[in-house]
């Protein structure tokens, strides 16, 4: 197996994270390894050393929007393993839908025939 590579992250690095108590977010990358495995965000731990981060879920390069978008899916798979109806699910699924095709400037979301208020 060959050694890490260490790289720097230049704009549009981002890591998608969860927390212990399941909470989804995102934060810039400024360095990230790159194995045989894929890429792992580092960050600096309290002793000054880069070490994998242990929150990142995904590491990408993408703009604001898909950034967005793929934190908000990642969300609605911790939703999706509460939900416990097929109608929960079902609805789940349209939001899913809706979040991975929405572009800025286009309407909400309405379920349940709802006028999207």
């Amino acid at each position: 197996m060959n050694a890490p590579e260490i790289e720097f992250a230049d704009a549009g690095w981002v890591a998608i994270t969860r927390d212990e108590g399941g909470r989804v977010g995102v934060k810039p990358v400024r360095m990230f390894e790159l194995t045989e495995e894929g890429v792992t965000a580092l960050t600096k731990n309290a002793d000054g050393l880069m070490v994998r981060d242990p929150h990142a879920v995904e590491v990408i390069k993408t703009d604001a929007l898909h950034t967005a978008k793929l934190a908000w899916m990642h969300k609605l798979m911790g939703v999706a393993e509460r939900c416990t109806t097929s109608e929960a699910l079902a609805d789940l699924q349209k939001i899913a839908s809706w979040v991975a095709n929405w572009q800025p400037g286009e309407p909400g979301l309405s379920l349940a025939g709802g006028d999207g208020c």
